[in-house]
């Protein structure tokens, strides 16, 4: 199979060596500065759209008429009206939202499955880092831009909002806090919580705070935790001191990467092989997965 990625700088990089580690040798980053597209949409199997966020849509249409299938990084559009003209199902496009790929959203839905430590209640999400404070940062793709997509809502917030949606059924309601703590324009910090049918969330990601990545979420009989690629389970629920008072329960090491990194690399390799797979196989992305990635991004459009 030919792949083609749309795009040819960091990101664009970081899939064709994924896809290289999987056996995909014949791989072209597409880019629109010098290559010619009429000349090149015949030669290609599969497209990877990893261009500007404002310009997923655009590439969708074109790709869309070819009838084959695509790979799009998040968002899937930046306005409502974009979104619109994409939320028609098609089963041979998929949406990257590796979130739901990591091992903790495995380990979660596992738990949640075999019900060994009961019934999820609570789920708590942090990821901060201070790039807000680099000189280097206001030119950074990450946080230069003209919509949502282009801050820390957008780029990261976005993930845990869909991890939580995907995890627990969807999401019942929603209430986001932005606030500007070293820039006028784009939130560096965003505190969101959120309500499923069962379970109650925090979520807060920031630039403008030290580093730090945590997930914990609270069953009826344990303890589900990770920071910084590490993950570990606490249960039972019933454990007490000599006392016979209630005390935390033993924690215990499940999951081990070798650092934050290589944890959230993982899940966008797992992300990629899933994808592949069904093309491999000439089937239907999940229709599930679709609306879960339309109403994760109508609920980040919606705070523009």
């Amino acid at each position: 199979m030919r792949v083609c990625i749309i795009g040819y700088k960091n990101h664009s990089k970081r899939l064709e060596l994924i896809l290289q580690s999987l056996g995909y040798i014949d791989i072209f980053l597409f880019n629109h500065n010098v290559d010619n597209w009429e000349t090149t949409i015949n030669d290609y199997d599969i497209f990877f759209i990893s261009s500007p966020n404002n310009t997923h849509v655009d590439w969708i249409h074109k790709i869309n008429k070819l009838g084959k299938y695509i790979f799009c990084e998040k968002p899937p559009a930046t306005t409502l009206i974009d979104l619109e003209t994409i939320s028609l199902y098609n089963p041979k496009l998929y949406f990257n939202f590796n979130y739901r790929f990591t091992k903790l959203a495995n380990i979660i839905k596992e738990f949640i499955d075999n019900k060994e430590i009961g019934e999820p209640v609570y789920i708590n999400c942090i990821s901060c880092t201070g790039l807000s404070f680099k000189e280097s940062f206001k030119d950074n793709w990450r946080f230069n831009g003209d919509n949502i997509f282009s801050s820390v809502l957008g780029n990261v917030g976005i993930h845990y909002i869909d991890m939580i949606g995907f995890l627990f059924n969807g999401i019942d309601s929603i209430k986001i806090n932005n606030s500007h703590i070293t820039s006028k324009s784009l939130p560096d910090t965003s505190k969101i919580t959120i309500n499923t049918q069962n379970v109650s969330g925090d979520i807060l990601v920031s630039y403008a705070a030290p580093f730090h990545n945590e997930v914990k979420v609270i069953f009826t009989n344990g303890i589900i935790y990770m920071q910084d690629g590490v993950i570990s389970v606490a249960t039972p629920r019933d454990t007490f001191d000599s006392n016979q008072r209630f005390i935390s329960p033993i924690s215990k090491i499940i999951y081990k990467s070798k650092s934050i990194k290589e944890y959230f690399d993982n899940s966008l390799k797992e992300s990629i092989k899933f994808f592949m797979q069904h093309v491999k196989d000439n089937s239907s992305i999940p229709l599930e997965l679709h609306k879960q990635s339309i109403k994760t991004t109508q609920i980040i459009i919606n705070e523009t």
